[in-house]
């Protein structure tokens, strides 16, 4: 069985779309495991109106704490041998998960595409030839499923405060634990870019919390120099969307933790996504 976590927080406009595309998967043994994540809008009545004519839903009720706690919450109840994440306002084809789960790998990822609000699609997807290429262009969670033992073995979890990088803690943990991963073709994620979203997003100080999670990820494996690439690509790109009067000082600390990265005005971020 396929455990699929879906995080919900205020996400009345996209949520049916996701629910529905979920429900109408051609993998029909999989559990559902909506987390309620302090939602203030009418999300709890929508999934309550759809686990009503699903039995497979299950939704979790929380005090609103992020997505990160509210995945890990539902990894802990997952009993699926498979872990899929999919965000509340994002869609998948129909096959999707009947693609992804027709291989036993710890890690199988398929394409992933951005779907803008003007209807038009983005390819994200990137010739990947190793562990490393993966780390620096596909190092997310939406395109994959995890084989659960494998997670649990390796303590493979999210890191609980919000942030623009918490979904590289549990990525590169995994793709460097990982022994097995299989790339294949068919079923598409589409991840949607609405107004608000991190890719738009001014950060604020409340984001220099990147350089713990990054000092996190270093620890994974200090000695590899794919992730001071990976630290250098983050803390960039959380730097050219920060608050320009907090800028200076993000850059002292940073400094302070790495003193070898190059934080940049210009840095191109067209590579990574």
């Amino acid at each position: 069985m396929l455990s699929i976590i879906i995080p919900v927080y205020n996400s009345e406009k996209y949520l049916e779309e996701c629910l529905t595309g979920v429900i109408n998967q051609t993998l029909k043994d999989i559990e559902i495991i909506c987390v309620n994540d302090g939602s203030t809008d009418n999300s709890l009545k929508i999934l309550e109106k759809f686990a009503e004519q699903d039995s497979r839903i299950r939704i979790i009720n929380q005090q609103n704490q992020g997505q990160g706690y509210a995945r890990n919450t539902g990894l802990e109840a997952a009993a699926g041998d498979y872990i899929g994440f999919i965000d509340s306002d994002d869609f998948i084809s129909n096959d999707f998960y009947e693609k992804l789960y027709s291989y036993k790998d710890d890690i199988i990822l398929s394409v992933c595409r951005q779907y803008l609000e003007n209807g038009k699609l983005r390819n994200k997807n990137f010739k990947i030839k190793d562990k490393n290429s993966l780390i620096m262009k596909n190092c997310n969670i939406y395109n994959k499923i995890y084989r659960k033992e494998f997670l649990t073995n390796n303590d493979i979890k999210f890191y609980g405060k919000t942030n623009p990088a918490e979904d590289n803690y549990f990525s590169v943990k995994a793709i460097l634990r990982a022994e097995s991963i299989k790339i294949i073709k068919g079923g598409t994620y589409f991840y949607r870019v609405v107004e608000g979203s991190t890719i738009h997003k001014t950060y604020t100080k409340e984001g220099f919390e990147i350089l713990n999670i990054m000092k996190e990820i270093k620890s994974f494996n200090p000695s590899a120099k794919i992730l001071d690439l990976k630290i250098n690509q983050e803390l960039n790109s959380f730097y050219k969307r920060l608050d320009k009067n907090l800028k200076p000082e993000f850059k002292i600390e940073a400094l302070k933790m790495f003193p070898n990265v190059k934080l940049k005005e210009k840095f191109s971020l067209k590579l990574f996504r």
